[in-house]
């Protein structure tokens, strides 16, 4: 065998370690997006959720207003705390995304629809 022949066998699992590192950052790096964008989805769309029943409770409610912009409130705070643990608790990141989206254009639809 000549050297470089046996520089190239001694260099192969130095290459293969390189690269079970480099996807283990990789791996790494996508899971921390990951829950980063499911934080963010948490944060923003369990604010838009809780918001946007508050809104709906508190117009179904409006003869004593007071009272309905309390209760809507109290509704809205479980709301987003739901929302919160939903988004983690799911394990499919897409799945999470559709459970705060849908609701959110449903109700959306729904605060539309009564002349506001």
């Amino acid at each position: 065998m000549t050297s470089s022949q046996i520089d190239a066998i001694s260099a192969t699992p130095v290459a293969r370690k390189s690269l079970v590192k480099t996807k283990e950052k990789l791996s790494t790096l996508l899971y921390r997006l990951m829950i980063l964008y499911r934080f963010v989805v948490a944060l923003l769309g369990g604010y838009v959720l809780s918001s946007l029943s508050a809104i709906l409770i508190a117009e179904a409610f409006s003869e004593d207003r007071g009272s309905a912009a309390m209760g809507a409130t109290i509704v809205a705070f479980l709301i987003w705390t739901a929302a919160f643990i939903w988004v983690f608790m799911v394990n499919k990141t897409l799945k999470a995304s559709l459970g705060i989206i849908l609701p959110c254009l449903i109700l959306f639809v729904i605060y539309k629809l009564l002349g506001n």
